[in-house]
């Protein structure tokens, strides 16, 4: 796909906040017909523009799960220790976002546990048995202030 125009970047910036919106409800936002919003879709969807769409499930309804925010330093960077241990995260379900990172770690995890004693048998399997890390941080998060995946598509893509 080429460059997205007013139109997908409104339709994009609109399934961004609530990916249940009809087509019809996004075509009276855009000025757009249900059918084109429907067209428009399919091709940033088949491009990977839109890789997925997924609900965001609240941590407090569920009686609350604790956070945690893990630096992870490896034993060795070579190609394929940090493979096997991008695999091992994207396999891992506690571990909702892992990003490859610069400076002294590099990783940076977000953990989903259901308390301080499972986050200790998580970590103790992924990063004490596995022969990975040369050492980890973590950080218990206390309050989430903004937890989103919204890209700010109008600044990143303005002309």
């Amino acid at each position: 796909m080429g460059k997205l125009d007013e139109a997908n970047i409104k339709i994009l910036s609109l399934m961004q906040e609530d990916a249940a919106l009809t087509a019809d409800e996004i075509a009276e936002e855009v000025g757009l017909s249900a059918s084109a919003v429907q067209k428009r879709l399919r091709q940033m969807r088949a491009d990977g523009v839109i890789e997925r769409e997924t609900a965001i499930v609240s941590a407090e309804a569920l009686g609350g799960v604790s956070m945690f925010l893990v630096n992870i330093q490896l034993i060795r960077t070579k190609h394929d220790t940090i493979g096997a241990f991008r695999a091992l995260m994207r396999d891992t379900e506690e571990v909702l976002q892992c990003f490859h990172i610069t400076g002294p770690f590099d990783f940076c995890v977000l953990v989903a546990a259901k308390d301080t004693r499972a986050y200790e048998g998580f970590s103790n399997r992924m990063f004490t048995e596995e022969n990975f890390v040369a050492r980890f941080e973590t950080s218990v998060v206390l309050k989430s202030v903004k937890y989103g995946f919204a890209l700010p598509l109008e600044q990143l893509l303005a002309r």
